[in-house]
């Protein structure tokens, strides 16, 4: 590299590649020009294991196999070609090299000092993102033109501009509405003599006044006040916003002292303030699924909701707000269903299991519906009722699921039933077969008689002893990630390759299975997700925290994958050709596969039990 030529030609080189493509061509070529050229023949070191770290190289062509060599035995680590970097990995936290690397064919790379480099990548904050991603996975990668996401706007940045609408309580309802007309507000709040929020006058609640027709606009306004909104503190987010409006089937918000409804009002957000934000209004799908007539419109609202996620699935992170938006699509999509299907009165509880159940379903494949009806129902009346929501669930859009072990008959059942069926799978998991059961338990209470729930959760909880944690944490390894990308296949770790990523199975399974370990192992079987299992587990053990903290970056990684491949194809998202995955995706991934295999072996040796 000593002539200008040269320079330029690794500079042309360089930016062909993250991170280098976002980098400025003077500094690439500043960097060119500190370089050297090195060429290996098959079987060579080009890194020592544990060796200080004075290089960084980045292979121009060939392949370098990244080799473990702490015990007896070298372990593969991974496998790299042109436009990947050796010597970069943990960069922030490491100065020796974690692996050792050799040469599995001639190879041709560019070899850079690493204070220069690291002075480079300094000053890009993406490429300190994609560097860091080399040793450890993370959910905050932001690609450097992205927009700013929803889930980093605070609600009070929206209300900043507005001034908080307010009456009198002796105010009448005309002066109230002439207050509102010309302010255009589409709400109000209502002071008492204290100045304290009273409630809000909102123009639903007039047009409703005005449905009735029996009113005097000369009353007082506080006869008219709708039940207090939803409260929520200004530093949430404007994605909080949403689920909270979603959740209470409110259009307007509350911003108060402290979050709480009796707190001091501050500010109001409506949906037409949120909706400023989004493409579409996520408010106003959710509530418009409350009240669609039948499954054609309800299909058509999914597919909008859909639409949205996949808009917004910008990065790992946001993964945690639409996982619970879609959630929410979900069970509104159940309870208008059950709404439409069963008008007749049947006290059962209906749950989802299996990603429903756990909340993290951000494709179309359709929820796994569990019923719980009360002993001494007819048999046939609850399957029927099953049958008729199932059918009308198949309509709304999803996608078949077609990989379930027991029959759609199964899933409707008594409460006596349901309550043996999980006293046997955990008393007896092997010839109950659990393996096969192992979704219902994430069974989720949705709508109806949710005390059924209760008991059949009361129940599991305490039946699980220590032989059913056992065995459950030994059968986790059914699963195993695989060991690296390289260039359009997926290698498992004796280096065979395969055509197409296995997702589910070998990403997102093993994260779920630990998570229902420790789940159990908190108390709480039943009922949660895998983020708040392994908030549990991080309770149970703060020792270990760090494998856990890094299993939920390694999950929103992988749902964030899911998610985004399965929506824009209209698949489930089990299974990706590596093809479809940028470069940036293949390395956060592999972060996350050496995660994930920590999180195994944790898993399975069974010491951490020992100490409950």
């Amino acid at each position: 590299m000593e002539t200008a030529a040269i320079s330029y030609r690794v500079a042309d080189f360089l930016k062909q590649h993250p991170p280098f493509h976002s980098m400025e061509e003077e500094d690439l070529l500043k960097l060119a020009r500190t370089g050297r050229v090195r060429f290996f023949e098959p079987n060579e070191y080009i890194l020592w294991q544990e060796s200080a770290r004075l290089q960084v190289f980045v292979i121009q062509q060939g392949t370098v196999c990244l080799w473990d060599e702490k015990g007896a035995d070298a372990k593969l680590s991974d496998v790299r070609g042109a436009g990947d970097m050796l010597g970069i990995d943990q960069l922030d936290t490491s100065r020796s090299n974690p692996y050792s690397a050799r040469s599995a064919s001639d190879v041709l790379i560019y070899a850079f000092p690493a204070d220069e480099f690291e002075s480079l990548v300094m000053k890009y904050p993406y490429a300190q993102q994609y560097v860091s991603a080399h040793g450890t996975v993370t959910a905050e990668y932001q690609p450097p033109e992205v927009r700013r996401d929803p889930q980093n706007i605070f609600l009070h940045e929206l209300a900043a501009r507005k001034n908080v609408p307010v009456c009198d309580a002796r105010a009448t309802i005309r002066e109230a509405a002439r207050q509102m007309l010309a302010t255009g507000d589409d709400a109000i709040v209502v002071l008492d003599t204290e100045r304290r929020a009273s409630g809000v006058l909102t123009a639903r609640s007039l047009l409703k006044w005005i449905e009735n027709g029996t009113g005097d606009a000369g009353q007082p306004v506080d006869t008219l006040l709708d039940a207090a909104p939803p409260a929520i503190a200004a530093n949430a987010s404007v994605t909080d916003g949403v689920l909270a409006m979603g959740g209470a089937d409110a259009g307007i918000l509350a911003i108060t002292s402290d979050g709480k409804a009796n707190g001091s009002v501050h500010a109001l957000v409506t949906s037409r303030d949120l909706g400023q934000v989004f493409g579409d209004q996520p408010v106003e799908i959710l509530r418009d699924i409350s009240h669609a007539p039948d499954a054609d419109a309800l299909r058509d609202l999914n597919q909008r909701a859909r639409a949205l996620a996949l808009h917004y699935l910008t990065s790992a992170s946001s993964s945690d707000w639409l996982t619970r938006f879609t959630a929410c699509v979900d069970a509104g999509i159940m309870k208008r269903i059950i709404a439409i299907a069963v008008p007749e009165e049947l006290t059962a509880c209906w749950c989802f299991s299996g990603s429903s159940g756990r909340g993290e379903s951000l494709t179309m494949l359709l929820p796994q519906i569990v019923l719980i009806a009360e002993d001494g129902h007819a048999q046939q009346r609850f399957m029927d009722a099953y049958q008729r929501v199932s059918d009308l669930l198949g309509e709304c859009g999803y996608l078949p699921d077609v990989d379930r072990p027991f029959e759609p008959s199964f899933h409707a059942a008594s409460l006596g039933e349901w309550k043996q069926r999980f006293c046997d799978w955990i008393n007896d998991p092997i010839l109950k077969q659990i393996y096969l059961a192992r979704p219902m338990f994430d069974l989720r209470p949705v709508c109806g008689r949710q005390s059924l729930w209760q008991e059949v959760d009361a129940t599991v909880t305490a039946s699980v002893n220590r032989e059913f944690l056992n065995i459950l944490a030994n059968d986790c390894l059914a699963s195993l990630p695989p060991l690296t990308f390289f260039q359009n296949a997926v290698l498992d770790e004796t280096g065979a390759e395969m055509a197409v990523f296995h997702l589910e199975q070998n990403a997102l399974r093993p994260l779920v299975d630990v998570g229902r370990v420790f789940g159990a192992a908190a108390g709480r079987v039943l009922g949660s997700s895998t983020l708040e299992r392994f908030a549990m587990a991080r309770t149970l053990l703060p020792d270990r925290s760090s494998i856990f903290r890094e299993a939920s970056e390694a999950l929103r990684v992988v749902l964030w994958q899911q998610g985004r491949a399965g929506i824009a194809q209209r698949t489930a998202g089990t299974d990706l050709p590596p093809a479809l995955l940028s470069r940036y995706d293949r390395q956060v991934l592999k972060s996350g596969f050496r995660s994930i295999l920590r999180l195994l072996e944790f898993t399975a040796d069974l010491g951490w039990l020992k100490t409950l």
